[in-house]
Formats: structure tokens, sequence, C-alpha cells
């Protein structure tokens, strides 16, 4: 049972892409734009000024409205 919650594995096996590939220079972006050091604090902070309730129900309804257009097709 200890194998099962080590830490250093997962139960997926990490993916291996062949350098030289475009899932490979697609990965290589991916890891790059999510190791940009971008802080999501700062980037979902609350303006000075505004409600925060109408801030988080704004932010709910663009959110809905962008998963319909991605699942929605």
């Amino acid at each position: 049972l200890k194998q099962v919650f080590n830490k250093d594995k997962t139960f997926r096996p990490k993916r291996k892409f062949e350098p030289g590939t475009q899932r490979f220079e697609l990965h290589k972006r991916a890891q790059a734009s999510l190791n940009s050091g971008v802080d999501l604090k700062a980037a979902v902070q609350l303006p000075s000024g505004e409600d925060q309730n109408d801030w988080v129900a704004v932010h709910v309804v663009d959110f809905f409205n962008r998963i319909n257009l991605i699942y929605g097709t």
C-alpha cells in the first residue's frame, strides 16, 4: 500500500516525446509558458473600488461562455 501513495510516482506514466517531433516542440512551448514566472494571484486580484460579488459574477459568466465556446461546438 505504501507503494501506491509514493509521491515520486503517478498512476499514469509521464509522457516522453521524441526530440525533433512536433509534439516535442509543443511540449517545450507549453512548459515554457507554464514556467514563465507569472504571478497568478496578482493576475486575478480584485481591483480597488470594485465590489467582490460583482467582480466574481462577471468572471464566472465569462468563464462559462468561454467553456461553452470550446465544448459547445
